[in-house]
Order: C-alpha cells, then sequence, then structure tokens
C-alpha cells in the first residue's frame, strides 16, 4: 500500500489492494495525478488509463465498496485521451470485471 499517500481514504486504499491482489503489483502504473483528492487515483496499461474516484460514495456503507469510474485510451505521442467508458456506483467485483476487459482487449 506504500504506493497511495496516507491520506487517502480507505475506500481507495480497499480498492487498490483488491486490484493489487487480483492482478498483481506489477501489471498496471499507478498515476497519481490527483495527490490532493483523497477519493482519487488512476493506473495505466498499455496505453490504457483507469481513474477511480469514491467521493460521490464515501458516505454509503455495508453495501461493499461502490466507485465511480472511467476507462481512456491514451496516445501518447500525441497526448490525447478518449474516454470509452464510465461507470457510476460501480461495485468492486464488477469494476475488476471491468478492467479484465478493457485490459486484456487489443
Amino acid at each position: 500500500m506504500e504506493d497511495l499517500k496516507k491520506n487517502k481514504d480507505q475506500s481507495i486504499k480497499i480498492i487498490w489492494s483488491v486490484i493489487v491482489e487480483t492482478f498483481g503489483v506489477n501489471f498496471f502504473t499507478l498515476v497519481d495525478f490527483w495527490d490532493a483528492d483523497n477519493y482519487a487515483f488512476a493506473f495505466k496499461k498499455d496505453g490504457k488509463l483507469i481513474y477511480i474516484s469514491t467521493w460521490d460514495f464515501r458516505k454509503y456503507e455495508g453495501n461493499g465498496v461502490k466507485c465511480y469510474s472511467e476507462f481512456e485510451l491514451i496516445d501518447e505521442a500525441s497526448e490525447t485521451e478518449v474516454t470509452v467508458k464510465q461507470m457510476n456506483g460501480i461495485l468492486l467485483n464488477n469494476l475488476l470485471d471491468e478492467i479484465k476487459d478493457f485490459t486484456m482487449k487489443k
């Protein structure tokens, strides 16, 4: 968990832990453009960026961790990004399936 700053919300730490447990610590590169945002982080793999935020779901407890997630394709040569999918209120186990589908597609 040393990859995320200690000030991140527990929900973000839980999501990151489950992602690391599922995919392995070296599968993604953590990108934390939102240093001051305790409820958000992103990671990338092979020109694909996945942004996750729990801000809108920070007060919900007991129903599992929910989040907002955005999947983007990145063209590093032109420094452009295209959002290909947005999900609001997705449960963590469903998010893992979406991440797997998105990162495995060519």
